[in-house]
Order: structure tokens, then C-alpha cells, then sequence
């Protein structure tokens, strides 16, 4: 920036804190003070901490808590903006994490409000699931520890606990919302939604039965992420992962049936020795047991080694020979080669049950980057081996149970075994036989979220959602929604695309209490489920008077089910049951957008952290797009993750756990919020150190003081009566005004633009150069004796700039300050800046100022230049000036200094300079661009002004000629 590189501070212009400093003045033996126009006003310059809290307060408990409501009643219906509130987890205290989310959605919900425009917004929560769950149930056994004869029996019980939980916890995060500013109706129980809702659940319900109808919710039995330390299927947002996780790496031979004699790729005269083997890798030995195929890819070719110093015969992929040479350690001589097409003839015998022949399947996914070529197959155990068993009918063994241990129907050895561990060492020790090498890999592995135990794939009856029959739509759906920041939204838009691509089915069920049943019946004998309209209908008028759902756990079938439709579902001698699964959470708080939006209408945007293009954009998305057969947002915005200053992720047990209660009682909820501002959106770490918090609080007390400043010029009798905006005469304007007047409507404008593109952090730098450098650095410190000595006419029409200038600061800095905002506002006039804003539009009148411009532009790159040569420690108001220029330069220098080769000392020029007397001269051709001399002046300065010289003539009066006249009219 041009401004910028002169290093110009606030209110005093220099050059070099080397060359120019304030030169003392002697005590003039007049006093002049009460004849010049100083700044005068009662807001304060500093608050302490006390007297914040108290102003903070009394603000939201005024104006603040007014301002949703307003929003809806005032401003024109036709213009709506909706912001969806993604629905926090009811389960902790609030973290930064909270801070962010909030605050940057509350920074475009007030910037939308003050350009005029309507905004909806519901703030919701999600209730449900297993983060509140096991919170609850964390309570309860410290209660139990202290009390030991109670205890949690029953599903009721659980859910009786889950839901205090979860609003005592709703309540305490509202208040903290509200103390931050965030905007909201927080004191009408309407004015949010919260997923344990009487009409959210019944609406949640319809939906299921309605995609139930339409065959795109169904029950089957697919492996899915099945956490045993949770007990309970997991949706893959419910993941993360252990980078650091060990597991077996087992290469095993398992013996093909007769040699392989059942394929005529296979010469068998050229061989020896009475056993030929595949070879398998696996990282999940546990799974042996339930391995029923082995396939193989078709495009790929095979190769029969041979394994020194063994001998043995052994089938593997050909291009996989030399890493296999280096993964088993041993030479293997290649004796022929088989097309991938001729194995699907091949049996083998399983590694556990010899007597027991198993086939050869044909795959895509097997692949000839690492492994063997030939993968164990085990359908109840990978979505892949599902997917190739189920098209040949194979069916699926499943011996592992809900608590991750194996069942009766596998072998003895393993029964009540934990797979996961005991599991893959009992295997490996009795195939000890068949091992080629068993080793440790390091790996990715899933865990999950909560338990942060270790997950496996697992075959069970769960419900699913046919994201096959929504993907197509929904792909469509997603090209057309904006993403941002829009540095990474290509990348985001992969992200979300790639998701849905790979995701056949949605797993909607859940082995857990607390949440919202599956509204479904189930034969005790064959395990079919019944789904009524009938007995939703029940469900939703009972859930309409009783306000909760806990009947679906507590009431018999006879208690919640008519006599007459028990007999329509043919129950008889006990042969029906209620489902005991939740819906998944990721669907729970998915159909938000039906309680939020309705039927018809679209969010304008969606904002959440990174994360949730796995979890809330993509359940949100299928859901509506199953149900309405479009998106339910237009724009995402996404953000990234609170870190330490050192980018590690906030945890209690590292112990740099930094509370946004603390910061904004310690630096101010402006502070809070100008950090969020300035640091949320541009990296998806965002680094919390109090170092930057204690800076985003020293830029806030810079635009306080500058607030100030503005408010002494313009207000300084105070709020008694609505202010009347004065008219700015143009005619009157100096190049310098109409040169600041068309860097404040740009700098308004380009702030609005950065915030309706959500680039707040550019937004913060803009708003802090043009105050720091523009506005104090430069504006106010040149008219500053115009300001403070000029006559009336000069004073008042620098006081409707200015007067202009405060009305568009605050509407600009509202949005991310507006406890500052509202409280020097009240020293402005009596109504809330929200409101005042409506009716007394900051507006600027274009001009045709590029000549204006380009003549302050010349003047200030010459000042520059004068002030490097000068090199004199004195006051500026005591230097001459004759400065030799270029015709161009001198074209627009005149526009600020008429006269040429003549000292003048009341002109614009002299003003911008800070000089006592400017000489403009044509120069001859030069290497620099401005020559000249600059010399002391020994005249005395107005002991007024302290700006212009006294002549000898003005001797006898210590004050120049300009003071004399303007004190001779008062």
C-alpha cells in the first residue's frame, strides 16, 4: 500500500523517527486553548474489566437480546437469507471449537442484517445418540460410586439420564451463545430446535416410513463398522483412525484340491511333489475362521512358483514374484504362467477345515499393487467379499457377536474368544503349519470416536439407506452448491463427490438406548420386520401428548397397540416384539433441514468444520434428496479446527485446553470475536495462543480509540435527540477530502464484498490498514488544522466527513464488534445502531476525484522525498520548501499549489507536506524525479495554530494572520 510505507501513526505524520520530532514550544502568555475545536466527548478511552462486564451485560440484556426479533418484524420478507445452524452435540462444556462455529456464523448473519437484508436462523442441537450417551452414563457411575446400591437397569433409566443431561447442557451452552452476541430468539423456547422435540421425532419418523415405502430404507444382513466397546454398528463419520495401530501380517498356504488338477492352464507333467498351494496375506487372521472364497482377478496372469529351499508349489500373482521374494525372504523360481482367466475351475481346501472345499471368485478389486494376487474372502467381514458373495448366493458366516467375541458356531477352540486379540493369536498358532511368515504391520485402523477402541467389520441385520438409487442425484445436486473458501473448494467439492461415489449403502441403525426408535415390529420367529402406517399413526399421537418416546421402551405391546391391529399384524401367543435399535445420529440430526426449512425452501448456506463433509453436508444432502429430490443448501461454507500456538489439537489430558469463557471475560467477547475473525477461516488449523488473543484485544482498543476520536469531532453534546445527518458540501472539498472520501467508499465496499464472499480474515486486515493508515495515519492528522484553528464553514464540513466516516466504520466493524459498536453508539444518539442504521444510511456521493487522486498521490510520494533530504531534527511547520519537478508532476502539483516560483505557505500542498512554505519549480532534466531545497525558517509559529508563520508585521500579536481573523468573528 502507498500509505503503508511511510510508516504514518496515528494523529502525527512523519517521515523517520530519526529526522523529525516535535520541537518544544514555549508557554505562549495568552492562552488560546478554548478558541480551538479539540475532541470532546464522555466515552471512555479504556474500560477496566469490571466496567466491561458491566457494559457487555447491560447491552445483551437491551439491545442484543432485541435484535432477532426486530430482524424478523422490520426488515422486508421479500430478501431472506437462511443460515441452517448445524446442530451441536448436547454432551460438554463449550470449547474454541463452539467459539468458531458460532461466531463466524453469527459475523454473516450481522453483516447480512446491516446491508438490510432478513436473516433466518433457528440455532438446534443435537440430543441423541452415543457421545451423550456414554457422558450420561459417565455421571451416573460416579453417583453410583458415591451411592453404591443404585444402578442403571433399564433402557428407560438410561434415557432419563441422557436427556437431563442433555439439557442441562443446552442450557449452559445458550448462555454462552448469548454472551458471545451471537444472535438468536434465546429467550422463546420456539426459537431453537433440539432433536429429542416432540415434532422433530414425529417428523423424523414419517420420513423413515415414507423412504420405506419407496424402498430405499430396507433391513438386511452387511457387514458394517461394528465397534464392540460400544456395541453397536458405527456410520463411517463415527470413525477415526489410529495411524499408529499394529496388526499380524500373516502370509499363509492354503492346499488346492488334488493339486490343481481341476485346471488345464496347469501342466502338470512338468511338476513334482504331492501339494500345490495358493497364497494368501491377511492383516485379520481372526477372520480365517469365517473365510468362504478366494478370488482372484481375471485381467491379471499367475504364476506357479517354486520356493527354495522347501520346493513347495505355490500359486501367486506374476507380477507380485519379486516383492514376494523380499516379503518371505525366500527365492522362488517361476516354472509357468496361467492366465487369471483359467482359475475359476480351482477348489481349495479351508485353512481350518481341510475336509471342507471352497471356491475360486472372480474380482476387480483384487489388484497386483501389494499382497499376493489372491485375497482370503470372507463375506461377513468386508464390503468387498460381501458384494462378490451375494451375487453367487454364497451366504454368510458370521461367528463373531456384539461383544466382538466368537460364537458357538465357530470352532471350539475360539468359542468366547475376543476376535481382536486372543482371536488372531489362537489362529495363527494352529495354522502354524500353513504360515510362510508372520510378521507386524503398522497401519491405519480404524477406532471409534467415542471408545477409542479398535472397530472390526462385522455381518449383522442392520437397516440401511440404497444410496445407489440417491448417489446419481445427489452428485448432480452437489455440482450446483457453492463451496467455500473457494481456495480449496475444488478440493472440497472431491472430498464430498468421492464419499458419496464409494458409499453403496448407509447404515441408519443403532444398538443403543438413547435415541429415536425404529418404528418397527419384528416376527419372533422368522426375524421379518413389520413397519404400519398404523401403528406410526399410534406412535405420533401418543408422542404428541406424552411429549417423549420412552413408552417404546416402557409399555408392552398390548399397552401400546390396540387389541384390533395387534390382530391385523397377526400377533398371537407372543409371536411379535418391538425393534430395540435407534436410528444413527448422522440420520437424526441429517433430516434437521425438515423442522428448519419445511418442504419447500433452501438454506442459503450451511456451515460446519471440515470434518462434516463425511458426517452433517453429506447425511443432510442424502436425506433431502431422498425425500425432496434436492440439495437442501446452496452454499457450504467450512472451517478448520482450534490448535495451540505449537498446532497441536486442544485436549484436557495435554492440558492446553483454552476456555472461550475465560478469554472473553479476560480480553472482552469483542476480542473473542475479532480473533475468530481474523484467524478461522483461511487454514483448516486455527492457531488459539494468548499471544494472538492478546493482540486481537489490543486492535479492538485501537479502533476504540479511534471510535473516540470521531465521536469528540461529532457528538460532543451527547444522545438527547436523534442526530440529523449534515450534508457534506462538495464544492467546499479540498483535493485531500475528495482523495479520502473516495478511499472510505471504496474501502466500504470492498469490506462488503470480502464479507459477502466470507474472506472475514482479508476483511480484519483491510479494516485495520484503512485505520490505522488512511483514516488516522493520514486524514485526520492533515486536517487536523483545519479541524482544530479553521474557520466555521471549514470545521462543519470537515465534521460531516468525519460525521460520515463514523457511520460507516460502525457499520463495517458492527458485524465483528458490537459490543463496541453499541456502546459508543449510545454517545451518538439515543436508538441502537442496528435500528438508527435502517433509517440513516451512511452514504458517500460519487465524485470525479481521479485527478484529485493522482494529485495526492504525487504530493505524498513527494513528501517522502523531502522529508529524506531534510535530515533536520525540527518542528515541520518551520520548513521552506522549493522543490524542481517534471512537467507531469508539475501538472498535478498545481492543482495543490497555483503558483510557481513564488514561496506560498496556505495551500494545499504546504498542508499535506506539513511544511511552513512550498516553492514549486520547473527542473531541468534529472535523475531523480524531485529536486530541491529545504531550509529552517527563523519567523516564529502562531502560537494558535502552531502552523503558520508569524511575519514581522504580525510581531506585536503572536498569532498569524488566519487566527487574528477567525478571532476577531467570534
Amino acid at each position: 500500500m502507498l500509505l503503508m510505507r511511510y510508516g504514518w501513526a496515528p494523529y502525527r505524520l512523519r517521515a523517520t523517527s530519526r529526522i523529525f520530532t516535535t520541537e518544544s514550544v514555549p508557554k505562549a502568555k495568552i492562552k488560546y486553548t478554548s478558541t480551538i475545536n479539540l475532541p470532546k466527548t464522555k466515552f471512555p478511552a479504556r474500560l477496566n474489566v469490571e466496567k466491561r462486564t458491566e457494559v457487555e451485560e447491560k447491552l445483551r440484556k437491551t439491545c442484543l437480546s432485541e435484535l432477532y426479533s426486530w430482524n424478523r418484524k422490520t426488515l422486508p420478507a421479500s430478501n431472506e437469507f437462511i443460515l441452517h445452524d448445524g446442530p451441536p452435540y448436547a454432551n460438554g462444556d463449550l470449547h474454541m471449537g463452539h467459539a468458531v462455529n458460532k461466531i463466524l456464523k453469527d459475523l454473516i448473519l450481522k453483516h447480512k442484517m446491516i446491508s438490510g437484508t432478513r436473516v433466518h436462523y433457528i440455532p438446534g442441537w443435537d440430543c441423541h445418540g452415543l457421545p451423550i450417551e456414554l457422558k450420561a452414563l459417565e455421571a451416573f457411575n460416579r453417583k453410583r460410586r458415591n451411592v453404591p446400591e443404585t444402578s442403571i437397569q433399564t433402557a428407560n433409566e438410561i434415557r432419563n439420564t441422557a436427556r437431563r443431561f442433555a439439557l442441562d447442557t443446552i442450557t449452559k451452552q445458550k448462555t454462552g451463545f448469548e454472551f458471545w452476541g451471537v444472535t438468536g430468539d434465546w429467550n422463546d423456547t420456539h426459537g431453537c430446535y433440539r432433536s429429542l422435540d416432540p415434532s422433530y421425532i414425529s417428523a423424523q419418523l414419517r420420513l423413515f416410513h415414507e423412504l420405506y415405502e419407496r424402498k430405499l430404507i430396507f433391513r438386511d444382513l452387511k457387514p458394517v463398522y461394528w465397534s464392540p466397546s460400544s456395541q453397536s454398528a458405527l456410520a463411517e463419520a463415527e470413525l477415526e483412525y489410529d495411524e499408529a495401530h499394529q496388526s499380524p501380517s500373516l502370509y499363509l498356504k492354503v492346499a488346492l484340491e488334488n493339486r490343481g488338477t481341476s485346471c488345464p492352464a496347469i501342466n502338470q507333467q512338468q511338476l513334482t511333489g504331492d501339494q500345490m498351494f495358493a497364497v494368501i496375506w491377511t492383516t485379520t487372521p481372526w477372520t480365517l475362521p469365517a473365510n468362504q472364497a478366494i478370488c482372484y482377478n481375471p485381467a491379471l496372469d499367475y504364476s506357479l512358483v517354486q520356493s527354495s529351499p522347501s520346493g513347495e508349489l505355490l500359486l501367486v500373482g506374476k507380477d507380485l514374484v519379486e516383492y514376494l521374494e523380499s516379503q518371505l525372504e525366500t527365492p522362488l523360481t517361476v516354472l509357468q504362467t496361467i492366465p487369471g482367466t483359467e482359475l475359476s475351475s480351482l477348489r481349495y481346501h479351508h485353512p481350518l477345515h481341510r475336509d471342507k472345499l471352497l471356491p475360486f471368485l472372480p474380482a476387480s478389486h483384487v489388484k497386483a499393487e501389494k499382497g499376493t494376487g489372491l485375497v482370503h474372502t470372507a463375506p461377513a467381514h468386508g464390503p468387498e467379499d460381501f458384494l462378490v458373495c451375494l451375487e453367487r448366493k454364497i451366504s454368510v458366516e458370521n461367528l463373531i457377536d456384539e461383544r466382538g467375541m466368537y460364537n458357538e458356531r465357530a470352532p471350539s477352540f475360539l468359542h468366547g474368544k475376543y476376535a481382536l486379540t486372543e482371536g488372531n493369536t489362537l489362529v495363527t498358532e494352529e495354522l502354524k503349519d500353513s504360515v510362510l511368515k508372520l510378521s507386524t504391520i503398522v497401519h491405519s485402523y480404524p477406532i471409534d470416536w467415542r471408545t477409542k477402541q479398535p472397530v472390526m467389520l462385522r455381518a449383522s441385520d442392520q437397516w440401511f439407506i440404497d444410496t445407489n438409487r440417491l448417489k446419481e442425484r445427489a452428485l448432480e445436486e452437489i455440482k450446483t452448491v457453492e463451496i467455500y473458501p473457494h481456495t480449496s473448494s475444488e478440493v472440497s467439492k472431491k472430498v464430498i463427490e468421492g464419499q458419496l461415489r464409494k458409499r453403496p449403502y448407509w447404515c441408519i441403525s443403532r444398538q443403543r438406548a438413547w435415541g429415536v426408535p425404529i418404528p418397527v415390529l419384528y416376527n419372533t420367529a422368522t426375524k421379518e420386520p413389520i413397519v404400519s402406517k398404523a401403528l406410526l399413526d399410534i406412535i405420533q399421537e401418543r408422542l404428541k401428548r406424552e411429549s417423549t418416546i420412552d413408552f417404546w421402551w416402557t409399555d408392552s405391546l398390548e399397552e401400546l397397540l390396540p387389541a384390533e391391529l395387534l390382530h391385523q399384524l397377526g400377533a398371537n401367543h407372543g409371536n411379535l416384539e418391538k425393534g430395540k435399535d435407534i436410528l444413527d445420529i448422522w440420520f437424526d440430526s441429517g433430516v434437521s433441514w425438515m423442522s428448519v426449512l419445511g418442504n419447500d425452501r433452501v438454506a442459503d448456506l450451511y456451515l460446519e468444520g471440515v470434518d462434516q463433509f463425511t458426517g452433517w453436508f453429506q447425511s443432510s444432502l442424502l436425506t433431502s434428496v431422498a425425500a425432496r429430490g434436492k440439495a437442501p443448501y446452496k452454499a457450504i461454507f467450512v472451517h478448520g479446527f482450534a490448535v495451540d500456538e505449537n498446532g497441536m489439537k486442544m485436549s484436557k489430558s495435554l492440558g492446553n485446553v483454552i476456555c472461550p469463557k475465560q478469554i472473553a471475560s479476560q480480553y472482552g467477547c469483542d476480542a473473542l470475536r475479532w480473533w475468530v475473525c481474523a484467524h478461522a477461516t483461511q487454514n483448516t488449523s486455527i492457531p488459539v495462543s494468548h499471544k494472538l488473543l492478546g493482540t486481537s484485544a489490543e486492535n479492538v482498543q485501537k479502533l476504540r480509540g479511534i471510535l473516540k476520536f470521531l465521536l469528540g469531532v461529532i457528538a460532543p453534546e451527547g444522545t438527547d435527540s436523534v442526530r440529523k445527518c449534515v450534508d457534506i458540501r462538495y464544492e467546499q472539498l479540498h483535493h485531500v477530502d475528495r482523495y479520502y472520501l473516495q478511499q472510505l467508499e471504496s474501502f466500504h465496499r470492498n469490506v462488503f464484498a470480502l464479507y459477502d464472499s466470507y474472506q472475514h480474515n482479508k476483511a480484519t486486515a483491510i479494516i485495520l490498514n484503512f485505520c490505522q493508515s488512511t483514516l488516522s495515519g493520514l486524514y485526520l492528522h492533515v486536517i487536523k488544522d483545519r479541524l482544530y484553528c479553521g474557520t466555521s464553514e471549514e470545521h462543519s464540513n470537515l465534521k460531516a466527513i468525519l460525521d460520515a466516516t463514523y457511520r460507516i466504520l460502525s457499520k463495517v466493524l458492527w458485524p465483528i464488534v458490537p459490543f463496541l459498536v453499541e456502546e459508543s453508539w449510545t454517545y451518538y444518539e439515543p436508538d441502537y445502531f442496528y435500528k438508527s442504521n435502517q433509517t440513516h444510511r451512511p452514504t458517500v456521493t460519487p465524485l470525479p476525484t481521479q485527478q484529485s487522486v493522482s494529485a495526492i498521490e504525487c504530493a505524498l510520494d513527494l513528501r517522502h522525498a523531502v522529508y529524506q533530504q531534510a535530515q533536520l531534527n525540527v518542528n515541520t511547520w518551520l520548513l521552506e520548501v522549493a522543490v524542481g519537478c517534471s512537467d507531469n508532476d508539475l501538472a498535478l502539483l498545481t492543482m495543490l499549489h497555483p503558483s510557481l516560483n513564488v514561496p506560498e505557505r496556505s495551500t494545499e500542498l504546504c498542508e499535506l507536506l506539513q511544511v511552513g512554505s512550498v516553492t514549486l519549480l520547473k527542473a531541468s532534466a534529472c535523475e531523480n524525479r524531485f529536486t530541491g531545497k529545504v531550509k529552517k525558517s527563523d519567523q516564529p509559529l502562531c502560537q494558535r495554530c502552531r502552523r503558520y508563520l508569524v511575519s514581522e508585521l504580525e510581531k506585536t500579536f503572536p498569532i498569524c494572520e488566519r487566527c487574528s481573523v477567525i478571532l476577531s468573528q467570534r
